[in-house]
């Protein structure tokens, strides 16, 4: 029996209990449920968060990390809203699975002490190994080295990632000076784009392992010391080009077309519904 045969038992990375079920496969990954708790998520048989080369990764991902013309406008956006919250531009600030570094180094121009954390040893390599301000390991290893504290976390686009988003949880409460602030974006599981296309979603792909809404994230989160101060279904700018190979790599699974890159300077605001933007408080106690 291979672990991910439907007869073989899931643990849910939530709750912890054995009590799930396969809702459906694509690509072959099959995607599971917990009768428990409800929270859903995927077991690949392999990690492509980790083992993926550079080489590996499709047009759409590598444009998503390179700049892009909406970066400014997208991140100007996000400033504005952490900054009712956080000290900024005092304080400092960890971004955790930071990519190519874009959004760090928004930050630094704008007198942020930010730096970046990146668990992907091909991303470290191509984007930020020459760089002080980066590093290249997970938050718990980040911990196990270093005493200091944060007072703003960013985790964009990246607990989806994680198998186990418990632990990341708490390593980033672990992490945060008392009062601190996280802020977390994810795709919306209960998001009616996700409910209207099933397993036709496309954040249903082999990158993302686990699913939440608003009530799952807080079920997680709550228990380890935060309070939600605000969520919202932000959208952002993003380049005709960007979305067309999106289309193509992760909707159509086919190759994206050279011209497509014509369309690169072009950028359009967009907002599905379906990408959840929380800002939390850990508590100063």
């Amino acid at each position: 029996m291979t672990p991910n045969s439907p007869a073989c038992a899931q643990r849910c990375g939530i709750c912890g209990g054995t009590d799930t079920t396969e809702i459906f496969r694509k690509e072959e990954i099959p995607y599971f449920a917990c009768r428990s708790c409800g929270f859903r998520f995927a077991r690949p048989a392999r990690n492509p968060n980790l083992a993926n080369r550079i080489e590996d990764y499709e047009p759409a991902y590598l444009q998503y990390l390179q700049s892009d013309p909406a970066d400014r406008a997208n991140f100007d956006v996000l400033y504005d809203w952490v900054a009712r919250f956080a000290p900024l531009p005092r304080g400092a600030l960890l971004d955790v699975g930071c990519g190519s570094g874009k959004l760090v180094r928004y930050l630094r121009t704008r007198g942020v002490d930010a730096r970046g954390l990146e668990p992907s040893a091909a991303l470290y390599d191509r984007f930020l190994s020459e760089d002080a301000a980066f590093v290249h390991g997970t938050l718990d290893s980040l911990r196990a080295n270093s005493s200091e504290r944060f007072d703003v976390i960013t985790v964009l686009d990246v607990i989806e990632h994680v198998e186990d988003p418990l632990a990341l949880l708490a390593d980033a409460a672990g992490a945060l000076s008392p009062g601190g602030i996280l802020l977390i974006s994810t795709p919306d599981v209960a998001s009616w784009p996700a409910r209207l296309l099933g397993r036709r979603w496309h954040y249903y792909n082999p990158y993302h392992l686990s699913y939440f809404d608003v009530r799952s994230l807080m079920r997680c989160a709550s228990p380890i010391g935060f309070d939600l101060l605000q969520y919202a279904h932000q959208g952002r700018r993003r380049s005709v080009g960007y979305l067309l190979r999106y289309l193509w790599n992760f909707v159509l699974r086919r190759d994206s077309p050279p011209f497509l890159r014509r369309l690169d300077t072009l950028c359009v605001p967009i907002n599905l519904f379906d990408v959840i933007y929380l800002c939390l408080r850990k508590a100063r106690g």
